[in-house]
């Protein structure tokens, strides 16, 4: 995907040691394209305390990366420690933005590496694809994870990644920046928090859902799409659980909502919501979906349901109204029962919202890491763990579904409902990927 050619690179200036701060000087720039000098110098290197194998590497890019023009690069890293060579490639190791400015990505180095000094370089190449860290695509066939930035808007985006590929062999992920950096979204910056709530409509529980806004300190990821009967049929060597694979004129199988398959089967039996999913070595009849997609990615992405907050904040996408349009049921953005035909339909077949996520209601119901509870999601404070847990594992699920009508209060951004059982599954709940940066 990357077919690259340098442009320039920085020269290294002697061993950086890994606490301190120092400059490399950076080599005249080569010429990119015709009205453009792209030169990137690595300012510091340090390494996490206590010492783990973490290095934050912070760099400076000049005559960066122009999108509008369509002029895409990525950095690739080049450091010496101990005697050793890595290169790290700013598109599949690390997220590593060629824009203009400093930066600070961070490296999981090694085990072991824990030495003082090292060198680092860094070089620009011209790519096909805009670097950054906007999307997370995760090939399921190689289990290959790459870092990709947005395109000039929004819609450039949404109409890359709403194709086949990326409902069948392929997953894609949207990062919601942590609050302080929200200023790189379309609609952002968010400089009080998050919106969610919606005090007009409680929730099917009753449960009053007052507004509020929430900051997080981490980025996430979430799915752009539901996740499809070809991806889940790709992570599980054929097995598709779904219920709904009819033909339906312009709906390939492939690309509509996997369903019929229960929360305990998508994190492993006996989990509670704050439970870890622990990774496997080797897949045998009891892995789970996620445990088969971590391991599928080499183990190195804790892969999960979305919060219940994560789930509103992404649906939202900022909107404080009744649903992410707006105050009033328009259908263009629902899979209802006015128009589904009776059965789920291909993903990505009604308008996205603002940050180019798409079913985040209608089509299916998506099953969320929360567990049932009394009292209402504004009283907690973390976005990021299970807001409801211990109570009777009435895992809870959001969004409506096709067999339901507009008019219900299903579709409401801050509509919850719980399932009683376990193991509960059915044609009308899905699922939806997610992973918070650490």
């Amino acid at each position: 995907m990357n077919t690259s050619r340098p442009i320039s690179k920085s020269r290294p200036s002697g061993a950086i040691p890994l606490l301190a701060s120092i400059a490399v000087a950076a080599e005249a720039a080569l010429p990119f394209a015709a009205h453009a000098a792209t030169g990137v110098t690595v300012d510091s290197v340090t390494q996490r305390w206590p010492w783990n194998n973490k290095l934050d590497i912070t760099y400076t890019v000049t005559g960066g990366q122009d999108v509008a023009s369509g002029q895409y690069c990525k950095i690739v890293f080049t450091t010496v420690i101990d005697g050793t060579t890595y290169t790290i490639d700013g598109t599949t190791d690390v997220p590593a933005s060629a824009a203009s400015g400093t930066h600070t990505i961070t490296w999981d180095a090694p085990e072991g590496v824990r030495r003082t000094d090292c060198t680092m370089s860094a070089a620009v190449y011209a790519t096909d694809v805009p670097s950054g860290d906007d999307y997370m695509v995760i090939d399921l066939n190689t289990g290959v994870v790459t870092w990709e930035g947005m395109l000039a808007s929004q819609a450039d985006s949404n109409a890359r990644y709403n194709t086949d590929t990326y409902k069948t062999t392929k997953m894609v992920l949207r990062k919601v920046p942590k609050t302080a950096d929200s200023a790189s979204l379309p609609n952002g910056p968010f400089t009080s928090g998050y919106p969610t709530g919606d005090a007009d409509h409680p929730t099917q529980a009753n449960i009053t859902s007052t507004p509020k806004n929430w900051t997080t300190d981490r980025d996430y990821y979430i799915g752009v799409f539901p996740v499809t009967q070809g991806q889940i049929s790709t992570v599980y060597g054929g097995w598709n659980p779904s219920q709904r694979k009819d033909d339906i004129a312009g709906n390939v199988t492939a690309h509509r909502p996997a369903e019929t398959i229960s929360w305990t089967q998508l994190r492993s039996a006996n989990l509670k919501s704050t439970d870890k999913i622990a990774s496997i070595a080797a897949v045998d009849g009891n892995s789970s979906f996620f445990q088969r997609l971590m391991l599928k990615t080499g183990n190195k992405f804790a892969f999960d349901l979305p919060t219940e907050v994560m789930f509103e904040i992404a649906e939202r996408a900022g909107a404080t109204t009744y649903y992410y349009w707006g105050n009033t049921m328009d259908t263009s953005y629902v899979v209802c029962s006015e128009n589904s035909g009776g059965s789920t339909v291909a993903v990505g077949s009604r308008l996205p919202n603002a940050w180019g996520l798409y079913d985040t209601c209608g089509n299916v119901n998506e099953w969320m890491l929360d567990e049932r509870g009394a009292d209402e999601l504004a009283n907690h404070v973390d976005a990021f763990k299970p807001a409801y847990q211990g109570n009777s594992n009435r895992f809870m699920h959001g969004g409506g579904h096709y067999n339901e009508a507009s008019s219900s209060g299903s579709f409401y951004a801050s509509n919850r409902g719980n399932y009683s059982a376990v193991g509960y599954s059915g044609s009308g709940t899905g699922f939806r990927v997610s992973y918070v940066r650490q």
